[in-house]
C-alpha cells in the first residue's frame, strides 16, 4: 500500500516525527484502569478525564508488580468507539500482560486483536508532543487519499519519557 505523505510542520523536537509506517500486529492483552470519554469532554480541561486517568495509573499500587510484558512500557488502548473520533470511546491505560486469567478487583482487562495498523511516532515533551501528533493523525485521515480508519482498537505505547508510538487500526 502506498501511503500519502504527512503534511504540516512542528517545532524542532516536538510533535509527529517522520512518515507513518504500515504494520501487521498480533493480538495482546492489557490490564489497567479505564475511562469513558469523548473528544468534546477532553477539549475542556474542566471535563477532561484522560489526565486524571494517567495520574491514577502512575500511583495505583494494584498496577505495581503485575507480570508485565513489553519491558514494562505503559499502553493506552482506545476502544469501544461510538462511531468515529467525534463520538464517545473508552481508554484503558495500563500494561501489557501475558493473559487475563487474574484481573485484580477494580482493574479492567482487555484483549486487543491483531490487525493492520499505521504507526505514527510522537517525540518530544509529553503530553504536548503527543497532542500535536494526534492533531497530525486526524489531519492525515481527513484527506481523501488516506486509508480508512477502523475505529476498533487504536493504541499508544509509551517507549520512554519523550517518545510514544501510536497505532491506528485500518479497515
Amino acid at each position: 500500500m502506498l501511503l500519502p505523505p504527512v503534511t504540516g510542520r512542528y517545532p524542532e523536537g516536538k510533535g509527529f516525527m517522520g512518515q507513518p509506517v504500515l504494520s501487521q500486529e498480533g493480538g495482546f492483552y492489557v490490564l489497567g484502569l479505564e475511562v469513558r470519554t469523548s473528544a468534546a469532554l477532553e477539549a475542556d480541561p474542566a471535563t477532561a478525564r484522560i489526565p486524571g486517568l494517567w495520574a491514577q495509573v502512575h500511583r495505583d499500587p494494584r498496577l505495581e508488580g503485575l507480570p508485565r510484558m513489553a519491558k514494562g512500557k505503559l499502553f493506552g488502548v482506545y476502544h469501544a468507539y461510538q462511531g468515529d473520533e467525534n463520538g464517545a470511546y473508552s481508554l484503558l491505560a495500563g500494561y501489557q500482560v501475558p493473559d487475563l486469567r487474574e484481573v485484580p478487583a477494580g482493574l479492567k482487562g482487555l484483549a486487543v486483536p491483531g490487525g493492520r495498523y499505521l504507526v505514527f511516532t510522537a517525540e518530544g515533551e509529553l503530553p504536548g508532543a503527543l497532542r500535536q501528533t494526534w492533531e497530525a493523525i486526524r489531519g492525515y485521515f481527513a484527506r481523501p487519499d488516506a486509508p480508512r480508519r477502523a475505529f476498533s482498537y487504536d493504541y499508544e505505547i509509551y517507549e520512554d519519557l519523550t517518545r510514544v508510538s501510536v497505532y491506528i487500526a485500518l479497515r
